[in-house]
């Protein structure tokens, strides 16, 4: 990977700190390359601090414009999203961004807008632990197809990251949401798999977008699902856009639906009435969907069901396009689901009278294995 920051990340009261200073050493000893660039002329203190260590420094008048970090990265055989931007200062976050890279907020820094990066890194500490545990994940997505409705792509096989038979629905959502909620360098690390993923699919150069999150089935309503965190800090990372707004969640549960994942027999898992039924779009946002190229997340996905029906939904409502992210997925059972939606997609909907199921076909994808075990051992 290539690590790319700037003095102004290195500096803690003015003075240059030693143990972060340290970081950058060490993970060039690890194979990694390390650049420290600036609009500026090289700082005095730097070859001090780095002479002979393999951290390279570059001056670069508008670095803000990103050309530094992808020139830097052709040049060293890599792709934009195999950059990591430590953030410090707003021309390293627009450097970061506009260079199509993986942003990394340096927390000990005192600028807002370096407090409102999805990943922060409060020590040198983290910052290492993060380098180690992304270093091996290339930024592929396990599976990625994309149907003549949405997209769908899924960061890690669940069929086969446990033991015996593979992960149970259960232990898989229970070890992402204590990932999430505990936050600090595993939470990072999921976080930059996610977003090199979406950056090598291009994600960061579609126009219009707007995030939503797929809601639970007794979901409340109020944006503080773990899901809904992890997305907004996913946002902020690959994407300059806003949307969808805090305490505002774009899908809303007017009410429960009954757990597919554990209802056994008692449920159809490849009928969309119920989900249909039991969900509809906020309707704060009634003015806002129409010509939006939408980003759904969820936890998991197996047959796809809930794709199909916020396809549906958001294409009811004038989407332009939609693309759907799982974190995980089970089995090779994926269909793709071709709902109208022919009532208001904004209020609840009766099945019968307001929608139509047109067709469903298995979904088919690509296949990428090389970092699952990364992956596991993340949520492990």
């Amino acid at each position: 990977m290539l690590l790319v920051t700037s003095p102004s990340a290195l500096l803690v009261k003015g003075t240059v700190d030693s143990s972060i200073a340290q970081v950058l050493k060490e993970a060039v000893a690890d194979g990694h390359i390390v650049g420290v660039v600036s609009n500026q002329a090289k700082p005095d203190w730097f070859d001090n601090v780095f002479q002979g260590t393999g951290v390279e420094f570059a001056q670069s008048i508008g670095r803000g414009d990103g050309e530094i970090v992808r020139e830097t990265a052709k040049n060293k055989g890599l792709a934009p999203q195999d950059v990591l931007v430590l953030a410090a200062s707003r021309d390293d976050i627009a450097m970061g961004k506009n260079g199509n890279a993986v942003l990394v907020a340096a927390a000990w820094s005192n600028k807002p807008r370096i407090s409102e990066l999805g990943i922060q890194v409060d020590s040198p500490a983290s910052l290492r632990e993060i380098l180690h545990l992304t270093s091996e994940w290339d930024g592929k997505w396990w599976f990625s197809a994309k149907g003549s409705y949405y997209g769908v792509h899924a960061l890690a096989d669940l069929s086969t990251m446990g033991q015996g038979k593979g992960y149970d629905l259960k232990q898989f959502r229970s070890q992402l949401k204590t990932t999430i909620k505990t936050g600090g360098p595993r939470l990072n690390a999921l976080l930059a798999m996610t977003a090199r993923s979406m950056l090598t699919q291009g994600i960061n150069t579609v126009p219009n977008l707007m995030w939503g999150v797929f809601p639970s089935s007794d979901s409340t309503n109020t944006d503080t699902e773990v899901l809904s965190d992890f997305t907004r800090r996913l946002r902020t990372t690959v994407s300059n856009v806003r949307m969808a707004r805090r305490g505002q969640p774009l899908f809303i549960r007017h009410r429960a639906s009954t757990k597919r994942s554990t209802s056994g027999s008692k449920i159809d898992r490849l009928d969309p009435r119920e989900q249909i039924e039991t969900i509809h779009l906020n309707p704060a946002y009634a003015n806002n969907v129409a010509g939006r190229n939408v980003i759904v997340i969820d936890d998991c996905t197996t047959y796809g069901v809930s794709f199909g029906v916020a396809a549906g939904l958001l294409y009811k409502a004038g989407a332009q396009s939609v693309t759907c992210v799982a974190l995980g997925k089970f089995g090779g059972l994926l269909e793709e689901f071709q709902v109208e939606i022919t009532g208001d997609p904004f209020k609840p909907l009766s099945y019968d009278k307001e929608a139509i199921l047109h067709h469903r076909n298995p979904l088919f994808g690509s296949e990428n294995s090389s970092s699952q075990a990364v992956l596991k051992g993340l949520l492990s």
